[in-house]
């Protein structure tokens, strides 16, 4: 069934994951929009919307533009029955908080608004790819455990795995180059509606590596109703 998806534009937003996030929308026959941190602040962005979109990038940026009115514009679509869908940057943005290089003269350790779950970020995870540098010489291909056993591929670029909290979030699947698989996508149910939160692209496209499909096919099961 057609969805109406608002994917969010602005500063922080990587150029590879937001075309590959409308790409993804519009070969799946979705209707597709994009909203910058104006739009969702104070106009009616979220009007027939059934997905909102962060895409990977920065969070530092998207916290800057949408602490306060933005958030709390999200917020209020997903308790009404809303998707937020949170890739990379935009899954440590949807946390309680985030562990960003934790211990390196970059780290970035804080609380976020949203706080869709009680589960903590932490990334980028060396176990996997070079810490994260904005190039692509800290991208991989990595192996995902599905939640039923099944083993599949993903493109992965600096994001985060979840430390569990208190609540009720579900893990989805678990890295599996890494000992201890931690939680790789997690999804929490939120008022009427949810937050899928992802450390992997799964919007990949074949640019970003061949076997793509098939985790595209595991992001068109999640976004079902």
């Amino acid at each position: 069934m057609k969805k109406n998806i608002v994917i969010y534009q602005d500063e922080g937003v990587g150029e590879l994951s937001l075309k590959n996030t409308i790409a993804f929308f519009k070969n799946n026959g979705d209707d597709v929009k994009t909203a910058s941190a104006h739009d969702v602040s104070n106009e009616c962005v979220f009007q027939n919307c059934d997905v909102f979109v962060m895409p990977g990038g920065a969070d530092v940026p998207y916290c800057q533009k949408l602490n306060g009115a933005g958030n709390s514009k999200i917020s209020a679509f997903v308790e009404q029955g809303g998707t937020y869908l949170g890739i990379c940057a935009g899954a440590y943005y949807g946390c309680a908080a985030i562990e960003y290089h934790k211990g390196r003269g970059d780290e970035i350790c804080e609380t976020r608004e949203l706080a869709f779950t009680d589960a903590i970020a932490y990334g980028s995870l060396p176990d996997i790819a070079p810490y994260y540098d904005d190039t692509l010489k800290s991208a991989a291909i990595t192996n995902i455990i599905l939640d039923d056993g099944h083993i599949i591929k993903t493109y992965y670029h600096g994001g985060c795995a979840f430390r569990m909290g208190a609540d009720k979030s579900k893990v989805i699947a678990r890295f599996d180059n890494i000992d201890d698989k931690p939680p790789a996508i997690i999804l929490n149910k939120v008022g009427q509606g949810r937050a899928i939160l992802s450390g992997v692209h799964l919007e990949a496209g074949e640019d970003s590596f061949s076997d793509y499909k098939k985790a595209n096919d595991i992001l068109k099961g999640l976004l079902k109703p």
